[in-house]
C-alpha cells in the first residue's frame, strides 16, 4: 500500500511499502479532533454492529451523537473491536485537505492505531509536541500531560526519549477505516445486477402500492409493529433468560436490568450536560450532586438569559431534563422521541429503547465483576487527582481539576464497572473542580 500522513504543514508522502506505485492509497490522520475506543460489540451483522457502537458512544461523546461521524473497525481476536468518534465537519474538512494536496485516499486510518498494540503498558510516539497514545481500550494524538494521566505513566522529562511517530506500514486488514457511512467511496450503484433486481422488485412493489394504498398500509403496518414487538420479547429473553408476557413488559424489564447494570451514569450525564452548558455563551455549571433516587441536579451559573437557555437545549438529548430556575436536573434515558403517538412509532421507539438496554446490560456483563471502591480510589490517585489519605471508606475527596480530565476519567472509571452512589462536584475559585466521589459498596 502507498500511504501517506496529514500534518499541520501539508500532507507528507511516506512511500509504498510494497513498492508499487499504484497501491491503493491509505491517508493516515493523527488529528486530535478523532477520539478512539476499544469495545466489546455484541452484533455480528455490520449494520447492526454500526447501530450498537452508536448507542454505545452515546456515553462517551461530548456532543449530540446527530453531530458525529461514527466507524467501527473489524472484530479482534479477544471479539472487541476499535470505534472512532470524530464530528461530520472534521471529517470532511479532513478528506478537503487531502484532495487539495492532491491525495485521493482509497482508506483513511487513526494513526494512533499503527501503534504496537497494547499490551500491559501502552504504546507511545510523538508527533510534534504531542504524543500519540495507544492503551488496551483507548487511543488518540493528546497532550504529553494528559497522556500521563490517561497511560499511568509519567512523561516528566521523558517525552524527548520518546521515539517520532513514523510508520513504515500498514497492516494488510487495516484496523479501522474511517471510510464508512456517509464518507464511504461511492459505487457506481445503477449499473450492479443486484441493484436492478432490487430496482425491478421495488417497483413491482410501487405498483402494488399504488393498487390498493390503504389496504396494504395498514397491513404493512400491523406486520411491522408485530416484528419489533416480537423483536423485542426475543431481545429481553434472550439478555434477561427469562420471556415476558408481551413487548411492554420486556421493554420494563430490559430498562430495569440496564439502571441496575448501569448505575448512576453519572460520567454520561456530566459529559452530556457540560457539552450543553458549554456551548452557550455565559453559561457555566456552579455544583452538580448526585440524588439518592438516582436524578443529577445541576446549578447552573451566569447571566440570565444565557442560564434560560440551557433547559430548551438539555431537553432534547438523550437523558430526561427538567429546568427550574437556575437548576436542572437530568434523569433515566430515552433511546428517543416518538414522531407521534401513532401505534407504529410508539413500537419503533420500544425496540430502540430495548436495543439500547441490552447493549448496555451486555457491556456490564462483559466487564464481569464491578470496580471495588480500593480499585476506583487506585485509579483516581494514579491519575494524580486524589490524596492517598483522603480515598478510603468508599468516600474519596478530589480537591482539585480540571473538567477535560476529571468528566472524562468518571465516565472511562464507568465504562470499566465503576458505580457511584452519590457525588457533588463545585467549582473552585480558579475554574478547576472539587469533587467528593462515593462508591457503590
Amino acid at each position: 500500500m502507498t500511504f501517506v500522513l496529514e500534518t499541520e504543514d501539508g500532507v507528507l508522502h511516506l512511500g509504498s511499502d510494497d513498492g508499487d506505485g499504484d497501491s491503493p492509497l491509505v491517508a493516515l490522520l493523527p488529528g486530535d479532533d478523532i477520539a478512539l475506543h476499544r469495545l466489546a460489540l455484541t452484533e455480528t451483522d455490520v449494520r447492526e454492529r454500526l447501530s450498537e457502537a452508536r448507542m454505545r458512544v452515546t456515553d462517551l461523546a461530548a456532543q449530540p451523537i446527530e453531530e458525529l461521524h461514527v466507524a467501527v473497525g473489524p472484530v479482534d481476536a479477544d471479539g472487541h473491536s476499535w470505534v472512532a468518534l470524530i464530528e461530520r465537519q472534521r471529517m470532511a474538512d479532513h478528506l478537503a485537505h487531502l484532495k487539495a494536496a492532491g491525495a485521493d485516499p482509497a482508506h483513511v486510518v487513526p494513526a494512533a492505531l499503527l501503534l504496537d498494540a497494547a499490551e500491559g503498558a501502552p504504546s507511545m510516539a510523538r508527533f510534534g509536541d504531542r504524543v500519540l497514545l495507544r492503551t488496551s481500550d483507548l487511543a488518540g494524538l493528546v497532550e504529553p500531560s494528559l497522556a500521563s494521566s490517561l497511560s499511568g505513566t509519567s512523561l516528566l522529562g521523558r517525552f524527548v526519549q520518546l521515539s517520532e511517530f513514523a510508520p513504515a506500514s500498514v497492516p494488510d486488514e487495516l484496523p479501522l477505516d474511517l471510510l464508512q457511512g456517509e464518507f464511504a467511496p461511492r459505487d457506481r450503484w445503477w449499473r450492479d445486477r443486484r441493484f436492478r433486481l432490487w430496482a425491478g422488485a421495488l417497483a413491482l412493489l410501487v405498483l402494488l402500492l399504488a393498487l390498493a394504498p390503504p389496504l396494504i398500509d395498514r397491513a404493512r403496518g400491523m406486520a411491522a409493529i408485530a416484528a419489533y414487538d416480537q423483536a423485542v420479547v426475543e431481545l429481553a429473553a434472550q439478555t434477561l433468560g427469562q420471556r415476558p408476557a408481551d413487548a411492554v413488559a420486556g421493554a420494563k424489564a430490559l430498562a430495569g436490568a440496564r439502571a441496575a447494570a448501569e448505575g448512576g451514569a453519572l460520567g454520561a450525564r456530566l459529559s452530556f450536560a457540560a457539552h450543553s452548558i458549554e456551548t452557550i455563551p455565559g453559561a457555566r455549571f456552579d455544583t452538580v450532586k448526585l440524588a439518592p433516587d438516582g436524578a443529577l441536579a445541576i446549578g447552573l451559573g451566569g447571566p440570565a438569559d444565557a442560564i434560560n437557555l440551557v433547559g430548551p437545549r438539555m431537553a432534547g438529548g438523550p437523558f430526561v431534563a427538567e429546568a427550574d430556575g437556575t437548576s436542572v436536573t437530568l434523569g433515566d434515558r430515552v433511546a428517543g422521541r416518538p414522531a407521534n403517538d401513532s401505534a407504529l412509532s410508539l413500537a419503533m421507539l420500544r425496540l430502540v429503547a430495548a436495543r439500547q438496554d441490552a447493549a448496555l446490560v451486555a457491556a456490564a456483563k462483559a466487564r464481569g465483576t464491578p470496580m471495588t471502591a480500593d480499585q476506583v480510589a487506585a485509579a483516581l490517585v494514579t491519575a494524580g487527582l486524589a490524596d492517598p489519605a483522603a480515598a478510603a471508606g468508599g468516600r474519596i475527596a478530589i480537591p482539585a481539576a480540571r473538567s477535560t480530565v476529571l468528566l472524562p476519567l468518571i465516565a472511562d472509571l464507568e465504562m470499566k464497572g465503576a458505580r457511584f452512589s452519590a457525588a457533588e462536584i463545585r467549582r473552585n475559585a480558579d475554574e478547576t473542580l472539587s469533587a467528593t466521589l462515593e462508591v457503590r459498596p
